[in-house]
């Protein structure tokens, strides 16, 4: 059962991740998809939404129809309510497993925003697949994660405090996050250890195994680094040894081509 509290938590980190342009692990996010992509007239799948924060801030800036989906009721719940706080009509929230209830409807952009790394890899591919077949003629899959050899890719640093804490002895990291282990919004993982437990390790070459079933390719990547806030380094890819230590956050595009000979872009 999700407290007031908790459920006070998720309607305050979801609503900032929607109103908030700077929230610092969804900012480059945003930058990106405003200055790729125009959503206007388009169909949009958010699988994994989570507390709808991203798919409301879809719906707001992008005349588009957003499809919010997650397998966790009590993620689901807060969505809803934050979208009857706003009066947003071009977003729809729904708890679904796409495995058990395969989609019917055609999508122009699907997104898996921070959810990729959450989910294990034999699943994450039939997910692909799955997502493969209800893209629309030209449609596009984002895909964005915190590689494995990030700072924060453990998602308990800031209860462990120190980055990287990743690549603690496993005794040692699992006693420390037991030790300042707190609940967290969701039926699924309900708190930070089951969290913590329930990443893939996501690194590319991973993500580049679990999309081969689906038969999507890679037309865009981004691996955004700390050192990418340098002036003038904005926009450089840092992604050799040891410096792919400080890539924050992964972002690929994937399509589906027709043709096997149609040349990635």
């Amino acid at each position: 059962m999700m407290t007031q509290t908790l459920y006070d938590e998720g309607i305050n980190y979801a609503e900032q991740n929607f109103l908030d342009e700077t929230a610092n692990h969804l900012k480059v996010d945003k930058e990106l998809i405003r200055s790729k992509f125009n959503l206007d007239g388009k169909k949009v799948l958010d699988f994994g939404c989570g507390m709808g924060g991203m798919s409301l801030w879809y719906a707001k800036n992008f005349d588009c129809q957003v499809h919010g989906l997650d397998i966790d009721a009590h993620h689901v719940r807060i969505a809803n309510d934050l979208k009857a706080k706003h009066g947003l009509e071009n977003v729809k929230f729904e708890v679904r497993n796409l495995l058990e209830k395969p989609l019917e409807d055609k999508y122009d952009f699907v997104v898996l925003n921070d959810v990729a790394e959450h989910i294990q890899l034999p699943i994450l591919e039939k997910i692909f697949v799955e997502i493969s077949k209800v893209l629309a003629e030209d449609g596009s899959v984002f895909v964005s994660y915190p590689p494995w050899k990030s700072p924060y890719a453990s998602h308990v640093h800031h209860i462990v405090g120190m980055p990287w804490c990743q690549f603690l002895p496993e005794k040692t990291l699992l006693k420390k996050i037991e030790k300042n282990n707190r609940p967290i919004v969701g039926e699924e993982e309900s708190d930070l250890l089951q969290a913590y437990k329930g990443l893939n390790h996501l690194t590319n070459e991973k993500l580049m195994n679990a999309i081969k079933p689906s038969g999507l390719k890679v037309v865009y990547r981004k691996s955004h680094s700390i050192v990418n806030k340098v002036p003038g380094l904005g926009n450089v890819n840092l992604r050799i040894f040891p410096l792919d230590y400080l890539i924050t956050k992964e972002f690929v595009l994937l399509k589906t081509f027709k043709n096997e000979n149609e040349n990635e872009n």
